[in-house]
């Protein structure tokens, strides 16, 4: 029983990730990473366009290649997808940036199937996100 959602918001990674420890996440296209030093405006076009992508930090700068060092936020706005998908990407990104780092913040989401709106709590330790309607048919 799979409902489509559309998902949005932003998230930050509390302190930053070294991209280096996320990089497997990028590998199967689940995430994006944004250009270091990107606009805000190039940013929005490219988080509308590839759905999830990780923010770099920008007080840590590049490496040799001129790839971020760290990634502040993760920044999403996935317009149709399954709660599944949702609950995996980001359990993997709990899993991957490790016990020494926490999230701050959360996603809102809406349910295209009956219109209930909430947010979306990801949690560290690779445990399940945790949804809370706010508006709409509350349960």
């Amino acid at each position: 029983m799979a409902v489509d959602f559309s998902v949005e918001g932003t998230v930050e990674l509390c302190p930053p990730v070294p991209l280096a420890q996320l990089w497997e996440l990028t590998e199967g296209g689940d995430f994006h990473v944004a250009p270091y030093g990107i606009a805000e405006s190039e940013l929005a076009a490219l988080v509308e366009h590839e759905a999830w992508v990780l923010v770099p930090d920008i007080d840590s700068g590049t490496d040799a290649q001129s790839r971020p060092r760290a990634i502040k936020y993760v920044r999403v706005d996935d317009p149709e997808t399954y709660s599944f998908s949702i609950n995996r990407r980001l359990v993997a990104l709990s899993v991957w940036m490790g016990a020494a780092h926490k999230f701050d913040g959360e996603l809102h989401y809406q349910d295209g199937d009956v219109g209930t709106k909430g947010v979306i709590e990801p949690f560290e330790g690779g445990k399940e996100p945790e949804w809370r309607e706010t508006a709409g048919r509350l349960w």
